[in-house]
């Protein structure tokens, strides 16, 4: 080989790895592509509002004399003819009561610790086990304002403790316990005296003690008549507590029916139609309820408009309140996770059907591109939410539409 062929081939080799450099740089910064994971999710549209509670509702009266203790817990339901409260001459009366139920409670949880097989059973490490989670219980319904549920593990602590100490022969005999509690219920017995009053219920209806003064004022037909600053007025607090009807001044109240209301303001949006079945939460509770919305009408202002939504769960918790915060959502979406910086536009063939004649047309498609290795390939997407930011993309078994974990690129490069 020569040197004029030795120089010659050298400027080719030189050339082509010149050329492969700059191939490489050119391709580096063309795509150096900005992706996103595309992952599972579920979303649901929310709006937050201030939420009157209308019920039709009838006040319960007694003539003032003595104290009140009552026999239902608020929001329990009761038959017709059944004892919502007893009026005592004074609380020593109610007192007395209220031992005699605990002493009651007491000898039952005793009793249940002495069913034979107990002790064979029940294992030390395994009772432990339970007195920890009683007490996590314990302490997630404290938190979540859940009182009735905490009342109930408590008792269930109270019996895994005992017995924890019955098998461990910490205590000898229940026996000589349970016989000292009967005695002292015996004695508190002797000391009762009958009620100056009864009050019976005359329907089947929910009870409540919490008399607010809207009762009467808030029902179906008024609250379809109230106006966004009567809506705004309205409080929580008790307005009139002795409110009196004669001589005789308020005990309670009857919720007639299943149904009751929530009315509020809301802002105009196009995901709440007349009809709908919606989820409702509380914040203050922790409380979840199914609803319908009943009617949607205009309000002062233009962009807001009044809601009335119907219930027919009720509880405790509700009966509590006349105002309180709601959250309103629609039905959970679930899908596919898309960014809407990554989605675009494409003219494609796709397969349109007019008046039942099936054909083959050029028409824009939505969809994203998706980074596979070193190629991009666009994959279409079948959005069933949107958000400000994202979208929901329903997951279709179909390698034309996007799927779960594809790298969709939302920026990088202009794309075509």
């Amino acid at each position: 080989m020569n040197t004029r062929t030795a120089k010659l081939l050298l400027a080719i080799l030189v050339l082509f790895m010149t050329l492969t450099v700059i191939n490489v740089v050119i391709h580096l910064f063309e795509n150096d592509y900005v992706t996103e994971t595309a992952v599972a999710v579920s979303s649901s549209h929310s709006i937050n509002f201030k939420g009157i509670y209308v019920r039709d509702e009838e006040v319960l009266y007694y003539d003032g004399n003595g104290v009140v203790s009552y026999a239902v817990e608020d929001g329990g339901r009761v038959s017709i003819g059944e004892t919502v409260a007893y009026v005592y001459a004074d609380d020593k009366q109610i007192q007395l009561n209220q031992r005699i139920e605990a002493i009651d409670s007491e000898i039952a949880v005793l009793n249940k610790i002495q069913n034979p097989g107990t002790q064979e059973i029940s294992q030390p490490a395994y009772l432990s086990s339970l007195i920890e989670q009683a007490y996590q219980s314990m302490m997630f319904n404290k938190e979540g304002k859940k009182f009735t549920a905490l009342s109930n593990t408590k008792e269930e602590m109270l019996i895994y403790m005992s017995t924890l100490q019955y098998v461990t022969d910490e205590i000898d005999s229940l026996s000589d316990k349970i016989a000292g509690l009967e005695a002292e219920k015996y004695e508190l017995e002797n000391q009762l005296k009958s009620p100056n009053d009864v009050i019976e219920v005359p329907y089947s209806a929910y009870f409540s003690s919490r008399v607010d003064g809207y009762e009467g004022y808030l029902d179906y037909e008024q609250s379809q008549k109230l106006t966004s600053s009567q809506i705004e007025s309205i409080s929580d607090s008790i307005e009139s507590t002795n409110e009196q009807s004669g001589n005789k001044v308020p005990v309670g109240k009857l919720i007639k029916g299943y149904k009751w209301y929530i009315v509020g303001i809301v802002e105009t949006t196009d995901w709440l139609s007349l009809g709908d079945t919606v989820n409702l939460y509380f914040p203050s509770s922790d409380n979840k309820l199914d609803a319908k919305i009943e009617s949607i009408r205009d309000s002062d202002d233009g962009n807001e408009k009044i809601i009335t939504l119907v219930c027919t769960d009720m509880s405790h918790d509700f009966v509590q309140h006349r105002v309180e915060n709601v959250e309103i959502q629609d039905e959970e979406y679930k899908g596919i996770r898309i960014s809407r910086e990554a989605i675009q536009v494409k003219d494609m063939e796709q397969e349109v059907e007019e008046n039942g004649v099936k054909s083959l047309q050029v028409v824009p498609v939505k969809g994203v591109y998706v980074k596979h290795g070193e190629k991009v390939i666009f994959k279409k997407i079948d959005p069933v939410f949107s958000a400000d930011d994202y979208v929901v993309s329903k997951i279709v078994p179909d390698s034309d539409y996007v799927q779960l974990y594809d790298d969709t690129i939302v920026g990088g490069m202009s794309l075509k």
